[in-house]
């Protein structure tokens, strides 16, 4: 039988099919700006390769950014349980995961079925994406799969004061015009991106069998300075980037075959910067889809939707994710309305508010 995972991320489509638990077909393509057009054209490249048609393929999930609008999906999974999944295939041992995407990073927790077990993540800023590293390498005029290698040549490396996207790509133009040499500024950025990791990572538990997925995992400059700031090597898959559609295309087979168990229980949205951390923590198992949290909020930036077991449980919006930091006025500032807020008015105590 034949299955399929796709991944349409916020730069780079993915998709992985397999054919009783084989791979025997997969690709990349960049994400174009029409989610709908970019499904098609990613899983019609990934069936040449074993020359079959959508008709073949049994079972489709679809994950990443753009997951809700691929037509011909079954249904939709969350890119962070999907890079859990599908690492679990590769190195079963592994127990925490660097996912380094487009446009964020995620630290996550799995145990050894691959189900998620905690996970933090920090998307309130670009600084150290794939879309921040492709800034900095049309800056300095270097070809993007260039740079890991580049920065590895470097003998000293500049420190940079922020790794906010805007104003690191101005100091690199400064240092550029100063005669600093490009592999210095590489290397610069680099340690102050393995730094922003190990902070996200810290927030969750670092064990010694360590990964880094997504396409960044690809710059050995950037596992490089990961590595030594974590002190553990990753083992790292035979292509990174394409770990979130192999563990769609996992959950398509055992979901057709009724085969999934095992349950992810912590959902985390939010960021942390200089300030403070600022997450909202929904526990999956206590949450049994009652609402109140709807009506508290005074912001509607929840919703009731199923989750991967087809449970009906609380949920961030997916369009609103990335705009918590101006959405959600924190615990302390909902205390004195009326209705209460979310987590006071859960009779699971399923929310937890860090804000």
């Amino acid at each position: 039988m034949i299955f399929a995972g796709i991944d349409i991320g916020s730069r780079a489509a993915k998709a992985v099919i397999m054919n009783d638990g084989e791979i025997i077909g997969s690709t990349i393509q960049d994400t174009g700006p029409e989610s709908v057009k970019t499904a098609y054209a990613t899983i019609e490249a990934a069936m040449q390769e074993p020359g079959i048609t959508l008709n073949d393929i049994d079972y489709t999930v679809a994950t990443g950014y753009g997951r809700v609008l691929v037509p011909f999906a079954a249904e939709n999974v969350s890119e962070i349980s999907c890079h859990a999944r599908g690492i679990n295939r590769y190195y079963p041992s592994v127990r925490t995961i660097l996912d380094m995407g487009g446009q964020d990073c995620k630290a996550i927790n799995c145990n050894e079925e691959g189900h998620v077990t905690n996970f933090v993540m920090n998307d309130k800023c670009a600084g150290g994406t794939g879309r921040f590293l492709e800034m900095i390498a049309d800056v300095l005029n270097v070809q993007l799969e260039e740079i890991g290698e580049l920065a590895l040549t470097s003998f000293s490396e500049i420190p940079f004061n922020t790794i906010c996207a805007v104003f690191a790509k101005s100091e690199a133009i400064v240092h550029l015009r100063h005669g600093v040499p490009k592999s210095d500024i590489l290397a610069g950025l680099n340690e102050a991106i393995s730094v922003r990791c190990h902070n996200l990572l810290k927030k969750v538990t670092i064990e010694s069998d360590f990964t880094i997925t997504g396409g960044i995992a690809k710059n050995t400059g950037m596992v490089d300075k990961i590595t030594k700031k974590i002190g553990l090597e990753p083992l790292l898959a035979e292509d990174p980037q394409l770990i979130g559609a192999l563990g769609a295309a996992i959950y398509a087979r055992e979901k057709y075959l009724g085969k999934e168990t095992g349950s992810d229980t912590r959902v985390q949205y939010g960021y942390n910067d200089a300030t403070g951390d600022y997450y909202i923590t929904i526990n999956s198992v206590k949450c049994d889809g009652c609402g109140e949290c709807i009506t508290a909020c005074p912001s509607s930036i929840y919703e009731i939707a199923s989750d991967e077991n087809g449970r009906s449980v609380a949920m961030v919006k997916e369009t609103l994710r990335k705009k918590l930091s101006i959405l959600c006025p924190g615990v302390g500032n909902c205390n004195g309305r009326e209705k209460g807020n979310c987590q006071a008015v859960c009779p699971g105590q399923a929310l937890t508010i860090s804000w």
